[in-house]
Order: C-alpha cells, then sequence, then structure tokens
C-alpha cells in the first residue's frame, strides 16, 4: 500500500495514532490504527458513504470526547482528502472554538468565507459573531468571537460586514451592521452613509409608522445621523442637512414630552426626562434589544447634533445655544446677535436665527409645561393623581391704565386729575391697556427662578418667530406637520402665554375647544387639568366683564375641587395679595391646583363680580347683598373698607332682607356691626335676617322686628351666632358655593 505523503505527514506529525508512539511509517503499528490510516486512504465518498466525510465528522466527534488531539488530527486528515467539503472544515472550526484557539479559528472562519460564501450554515456563524460585535456583550464567548473577528484581514471584516447586512432582511440588523461597517471603517461612510438614513426615512414610510418616536426614527436620529454629521468626509447640500434636522427636532420633542417610566436622572439638567423610547418598550427585539445605546438626555442629545450640523452648513456659531448656558443666556444671545444681522437677510442669518430659537422655544415650553404640570409627564403607574399641577391665573386686582399718548394735552391733563383708572368691564376700549405681566409664585409652590426663565423665554423665541413672515411661515408649516395640535402640554403653554399677554379673547377661544375635548372624557373627581381649563376659562370672562359666564366656570370649578387630608387651613391671608408689588405691573399667580391655594382666588373672583353688580348699578337686589356679605368674610379684615361700604348703602336703603345671614355669617366684627345697626344709635335698621318658620305664622313686613318678640328672637340669635365665629371657614365657603349655587349664578345675569 503506498499511503499519500500528505498522511504521512499527519500521521507523523499530528499523533493520528496518539498516544501509540510512530518510529516509522513501514513500523508495525498497532492493528487498530493501522486500519484507520488504511480506512482514510482507500475510503471513497461516493461509492462507500460509510467511510465519507460524514463518517471522518463523526468520528472526530466520537473521538474528541477522550483524545481531543486525535479528533483534531483526523479532521486535519480530512481536510486534505476532502478540501472543498464545508462539514469538515467547520468541525474543524468548531473544535478550535471550544478550544478558544483565537488565532486557529479565525484562519478555519476566513477559509470558509472564501470558499463557502452560500452555504447557511457560515451565515448562521456569522450572524452569531456580528452580533457580538453589536452588543458588546462581556461574556466570555462574546469576548473570544470579537477577537475571531479581529484577527481577520481588514478587507475580509470589511467584506464580511457588508455581506452580512445584505443578507438581512431586518432594518434595523441590517441598519446596525452598516453602522458597525462605518465606525470599522470611517471611510465607507461615503458609500454608505446616506443612503443609510434615505433607507430609515423610507422604512419609516413603508411601515407605515405614524410616531415620530418609531424604532426606525429613533435609530436614524439618535445613532445615524450624529455619525454622519461628525465626519469631515460627508458634505450634502444645506437643504439636506435642514431636513434632517427638523426630523430631529420633531422626534426628540415628542420623545422629551412622553410619560417617563425612570425618572432617576441625577444631575439631570430641567424636569426629569423618560430613559426609553416608547417604541423601544413595545417593540419588543426590534426595540430595546437590537443593541442601540439608551436615551438619556434628549435635550442635549438635541443641541449636539445641532451645533454639528451648524458646523456642516457653517453658520455663525454665536447663533447656536449652548446645552450649558441658563435659558435667558442663551436667548440674549439669539437675540443680540440677531437684532445686528438683522438687516443681512440672507439665507446665512435666517436659518441659523429660526432653527436655534426653535429649539430653544420648544425646549423651554417643554420644561415649563412639565414643572407646572406634571400630570401630563407621569405615567400611570406612579400615581400621578398626587402630583399637584400648577394653573397661572389673571391679575383680579390689576386694572388697565390709560394710555399715555393722547392727541389732545387738555385731554391728559384732564384725566391725570381725575386719577382714575379703566375699570374691568373696559377690555373692549381701545383707549385702555394692560401693564406689563409677570409671574409671582408663592414659596409653597416649590418653583424655582429657572422655571420663570423658561416661560419667559419661550415667550420672547415666540415673538421673535412671529416677528418675521419668513419664520411664522416655517414654523406654521412645521407645527401642522408634526400635528402640534394634539401636544396638550404646547397648548397649555399657548393660553398661559395668551393670557400673560392679556390677549383674553384668543385665549378663550382655545379654552372653549379645550374644554370641549375635556368635557367628553368620563368625569374623574379631581382631575386638575379640567379644574384649570375651567379657571383659566372664569378669568377670561371676567376679564372680558362676563359675569354671569365668569361667576358659572368658576362655581363649576369648586365641584371639581377635593380636599385632601394634608391640605392646610386657611391662614387668614390671601394667596394674592403683595403690598410690594408695583401697581404698574400684572402681577399672575401660579398656584398649586389645591382647595387652601385655589378657594382665595374663587372669593376673589366672586366677589369682584358682585362688587360690580352691586356698587354699579342702581338698583340692587338684598340678596345679592348678602352673597357680597358672606364672601367677605374669607379674607377679613382686607376686606374691612368694602365691608363698610357696604354698610353705608344699606343705610341708605334702609331696611335688608337676606334669610341665610345666620347660616353663612360667622365673623364677629360683622355680627357685631349688624347688632349696632338695630339699635337706635346705630341708625335702627330694619332688617329681616332670621329664616322663615312655619310653625310661627307671622306677617314678613320690614317692620316685623320693631315688636318685642322680635327683638328678643334677632338677640338669641346673634348670641348663638357668636358661638360660630371659630369655624373653619374654608367648610363655610366650600358649602356656601355649592349651596347658592343657582342664586349666585343667577343674580349676575
Amino acid at each position: 500500500m503506498v499511503i499519500p505523503p500528505s498522511v504521512v505527514h499527519l500521521v507523523k506529525h499530528n499523533s493520528l495514532v496518539y498516544p501509540y508512539a510512530v518510529v516509522d511509517v513501514g513500523e508495525c503499528w498497532e492493528q487498530d490504527c493501522w486500519c484507520t490510516v488504511k480506512k482514510i486512504h482507500e475510503m471513497d465518498g461516493e461509492n462507500d458513504p460509510s467511510f465519507g466525510p460524514k463518517w471522518l465528522v463523526e468520528q472526530a466527534q466520537k473521538c474528541l470526547k477522550y483524545d481531543p488531539d486525535a479528533s483534531k488530527s483526523l479532521l486535519i486528515t480530512a481536510r486534505t482528502l476532502h478540501p472543498q467539503n464545508l462539514g469538515i472544515q467547520f468541525e474543524a472550526y468548531c473544535i478550535e472554538k471550544r478550544a478558544r484557539n483565537t488565532h486557529p479559528a479565525s484562519l478555519l472562519l476566513l477559509e470558509m468565507f472564501e470558499q463557502f460564501k452560500e452555504e447557511v450554515v457560515l451565515w448562521d456563524e456569522l450572524h452569531t459573531i456580528t452580533g457580538a460585535l453589536k452588543t458588546h456583550n462581556d461574556d466570555e464567548n462574546g469576548v473570544f468571537l470579537q477577537g475571531v473577528f479581529g484577527a481577520l484581514p481588514d478587507q475580509t471584516q470589511y467584506d464580511i460586514l457588508l455581506l452580512s447586512a445584505d443578507h438581512c432582511k431586518d432594518i434595523l440588523e441590517k441598519c446596525k451592521l452598516k453602522l458597525l461597517l462605518i465606525k470599522r471603517f470611517p471611510a465607507a461612510i461615503v458609500e454608505h452613509g446616506i443612503p443609510l438614513v434615505d433607507m430609515l426615512i423610507e422604512a419609516e414610510k413603508t411601515e407605515g409608522e405614524k410616531q415620530a418616536t418609531n424604532r426606525f426614527r429613533r435609530v436614524m436620529v439618535c445613532e445615524v445621523l450624529p455619525t454622519i454629521c461628525a465626519s469631515k468626509e460627508v458634505n450634502c447640500a444645506p437643504k439636506q442637512y435642514y431636513k434632517w434636522l427638523q426630523k430631529a427636532i420633531e422626534f426628540y420633542t415628542v420623545y422629551a414630552s412622553q410619560p417617563a417610566w425612570k425618572s432617576d436622572q441625577k444631575g439631570a439638567k430641567g424636569p426629569p426626562t423618560p430613559l426609553m423610547s416608547p417604541g423601544i418598550k413595545s417593540a419588543g427585539a426590534k426595540g430595546h434589544g437590537f443593541g442601540f445605546s439608551e436615551l438619556v438626555r434628549p435635550w442635549e442629545s438635541l443641541h449636539r447634533l445641532l451645533a454639528m450640523i451648524a458646523n456642516k452648513c457653517g453658520w455663525d456659531s454665536k447663533f447656536v445655544p449652548d446645552e450649558e448656558r441658563p435659558f435667558t443666556v442663551n436667548w440674549l444671545h439669539i437675540n443680540e446677535n440677531y437684532s445686528r444681522a438683522k438687516g443681512n437677510d440672507s439665507v446665512n442669518i435666517r436659518k441659523p436665527v429660526f432653527y436655534s430659537t426653535l429649539v430653544l422655544y420648544l425646549q423651554a415650553v417643554h420644561g415649563y409645561a412639565s414643572a407646572v404640570d406634571p400630570e401630563q409627564f407621569a405615567s400611570t403607574s406612579t400615581g400621578s393623581s398626587h402630583i399637584s399641577s400648577l394653573v397661572l391665573l389673571e391679575d383680579l386686582e390689576c386694572r388697565r391704565r390709560i394710555k399715555k399718548h393722547h392727541k389732545h394735552a387738555h385731554k391728559k391733563r384732564k384725566l391725570d386729575s381725575m386719577d382714575k383708572e379703566g375699570d374691568s368691564d373696559s377690555s373692549d376700549d381701545p383707549g385702555f391697556h394692560f401693564p406689563v405681566a409677570t409671574i409671582r409664585v408663592n414659596k409653597p409652590a416649590g418653583v424655582t427662578q429657572e422655571v420663570i426663565d423658561m416661560f419667559q423665554t419661550a415667550v420672547d423665541c415666540w415673538q421673535l418667530l412671529y416677528s418675521n413672515e419668513s419664520f411664522e411661515k416655517d414654523l406654521n408649516w412645521l407645527l401642522s406637520r408634526w400635528k402640534a395640535e394634539s401636544w396638550q402640554w404646547f397648548t397649555s403653554f399657548q393660553i398661559d402665554r395668551l393670557l400673560y399677554k392679556a390677549e383674553f379673547g384668543q385665549a378663550l377661544r382655545m379654552l372653549q375647544e379645550q374644554y370641549k375635548k375635556l368635557s367628553t372624557i368620563q368625569h374623574i373627581e379631581g382631575n386638575q387639568q379640567l379644574l384649570k381649563t375651567l379657571l383659566q376659562t372664569a378669568a377670561c370672562y371676567f376679564r372680558l366683564s362676563q359675569h354671569s359666564n365668569a361667576c358659572e366656570m368658576t362655581l363649576n370649578a369648586v365641584c371639581h375641587l377635593t380636599l385632601s387630608s394634608k391640605d392646610l387651613p386657611y391662614n387668614g391671608q390671601s394667596s394674592t395679595t403683595d403690598k410690594m408689588l408695583s401697581k404698574n405691573m400684572r402681577q399672575l399667580p401660579l398656584v398649586t391646583c389645591t382647595a387652601p391655594a385655589l378657594l382665595p382666588y374663587f372669593i376673589q373672583l366672586l366677589l369682584l363680580c358682585y362688587k360690580k353688580k352691586v356698587f354699579h348699578h342702581a338698583e340692587t337686589e338684598d340678596m345679592a347683598l348678602g352673597h357680597m356679605l358672606v364672601l367677605m368674610q374669607y379674607d377679613w379684615p382686607r376686606e374691612e373698607v368694602l365691608f363698610q361700604d357696604l354698610i353705608k348703602k344699606l343705610k341708605k336703603q334702609g331696611s335688608f332682607f337676606y334669610p341665610a345671614f345666620f347660616q353663612y355669617i360667622i365673623n364677629i366684627d360683622m355680627l357685631e356691626e349688624f347688632a349696632f345697626l338695630k339699635t337706635d344709635s346705630g341708625g335702627k335698621l330694619q332688617l329681616d335676617l332670621l329664616p322663615p318658620n312655619p310653625s310661627v305664622m307671622r306677617q314678613r313686613t320690614v317692620t316685623r322686628n320693631i315688636t318685642k318678640g322680635g327683638k328678643e328672637e334677632f338677640r338669641v340669635a346673634m348670641e348663638k351666632q357668636v358661638s360660630r365665629c371659630g369655624e373653619n371657614i374654608d367648610m363655610l365657603m366650600r358649602t356656601f358655593l355649592t349651596n347658592e349655587r343657582d342664586s349666585l349664578q343667577q343674580l349676575l345675569m
């Protein structure tokens, strides 16, 4: 028998018959070992399958259990005899992989890739290797596979990644492999970068994704665009970059405004934002499992991308906001530089100003909205019903001032000498206007100055964006395309901005539309969004002198006001008073949606409506006067001056009929005053204050209390009423507003 030299070599140097010593091929071998060599030489894979490649693989697998070296020798011999058989090659690769031999395994993988590119088994293994590259696993197997791939020649690595991407049917897997290719071979970004973005945009359309936070947009914006925009090799037309930036702005804005599943971001600037995209959570393996990094701070990511695109488009860096600077500072930088360059209306000025202002605007709006209305941004599992929202309300004490510009000087002197300000029912008079507004926050609300700065910055940005016809057109087009009308937080800010600017008519239209949407939802007690809508609607009606509607909305809001065991009792000081504030400023209160904070506002609004009714009309019903008395108790003694004016009016008319007096009047000063009015010294006012008593038949006339029995009954009632002076005023007012709802509203019609 003639043994091939290759087999002789294997027998000599690879210990085919190990552990038996081999001195010479012609030496007498053990029977079993010689038969093995003979079979290897004489077998024919086609005519005798039992001794073909399959048999060799099986023998190698059996031998592997007790003699790895012999198994390896068998496979080397088999590979020499059958170089075109993938099964033998792959088994040899598996043995090296189990032994964690990086370099031999890499050589075998290279040989298989060069010879068997179309084999499924090979592509399954390549898929496993590229999977280890994508996920960066730290386990032993993942690290070994990364080493095997790294030991391959660069061109082979390039070809494997490119062909693996072409083999993928899943768009996100394909995208991930292309990104790996670009990161390992930066020069490939020229060929594959822009087509990768186009592929994701097309996939978003093809899959019918409606949400801006869909998985394709998330990968494009967070992974692909930063890679492309950071590369010096890729240069596109500015129009292309603006298109990408628009999609990025929409994504980050919608993403940041989604309910937060995690809020433990230490050191994050502004309110917490979600760590995981909503699309990721629901997408399963196509979402959280596709190996892309988590998005923790979306606004910072958007600022970085904006800076990259600004650099690509050749913007002046002074227009680009810096995430490290406060909101107000960023706004001043944009506004000052825009003012200097206003004469130059070129694209190089308009585009940087527009997009920089837009990003700052949306971030400021989101920051303000998430601070004042956390209910919109909290997940249902976190108990959002326990989070108190804040509501921006109108300054009820502020009066419009007469404009200072007068055509005739003598008329101006006459107005100045009268020293009168416009009243609340003069909103349609062009001669009156509201002074500059500022937001006032009570310390218990827990709102920082940064939140106020966010609001002011958002208002200023909006004003700039609508000061230029081109800006306004582009912004309206984008907001319409993004369906911004469905962003509740964005609508809420627009209403607050209109209130801030004293544009009550437009604010009222938006509030009425919002109320229609909210009223269709099943009523839930303590719905803070509905409560805020009712309150702001009431404030607008008040400023438009529609006092009956203002009263109706206020009383509706009372129905939605819930009392909590944690609510502190009323401390006798109105939340809307501040003597140190300038009379030329509108101080808009930003208060929490809780009973202690809002009840003073309810009372003040109703009292002002009734003040208009009582003191600006010749004929006044006693019931309206009585309701005013009840309301004045809440902010006593601040309302003492108004109370004295009301007493003068009662003395002038000589009588007063209010059967609910002893049901709601518990203020000791008021009780003493009415007791005095009953006496001769007090004017012997004819009072009918006792409730009807069906058990006693008596004539109801203005002279009833002159009788001795009437005086005694009045005295007893007064003494009994004094004992109620310590009752909870908040609960009394809640009872009054609820029980007298119809009467309160009807009297203002």
